[in-house]
């Protein structure tokens, strides 16, 4: 009869390890931070993909410019090209001042022809780039 005791009581104390280790790993699984726009994260330039969804960890333009948090690669990617759009135009704009233009709108009125039409062009695409970031590609939670 002791035998069959201490097989019991080994049995038992095995079940009830196995079930606090399902249990306990399940619970640090349940508490770990999702990854998504607007989550801190350490260290800059770090990635990490999350099903079909790319991060990068940086200072999102949108939600924390001053912190460090996790960001759709694609966010970091338009806020690049934003910049460079807005340089462009600071430069274009520069230009117009010399010849007494006070917007990019005033020279591209102006220049006619192609020339319009290019800077018409560049002034939707810093609009269209900002509303996407905004509204999409850099929003808290994607």
């Amino acid at each position: 009869m002791v035998k069959n005791s201490n097989k019991t009581r080994s049995l038992v104390v095995a079940a009830a390890f196995g079930l606090f280790l399902a249990t306990t790993s399940f619970a640090t699984t349940a508490n770990a931070a999702k990854i998504s726009n607007g989550v801190p994260c350490s260290k800059t330039g770090a990635k990490t993909k999350v099903g079909s969804k790319s991060y990068v960890c940086g200072s999102n333009p949108y939600i924390t410019p001053t912190k460090r948090t996790w960001m759709l690669a694609d966010c970091k990617m338009a806020s690049d090209l934003f910049i460079q759009l807005k340089d462009a135009e600071a430069e274009m704009l520069s230009q117009a001042n010399i010849f007494g233009y006070k917007t990019l709108t005033d020279l591209g009125n102006a220049l006619g022809g192609q020339s319009q039409k290019d800077v018409d062009e560049l002034v939707k695409s810093i609009a269209d780039s900002d509303a996407a970031m905004k509204n999409t590609l850099c929003k808290r939670g994607r």
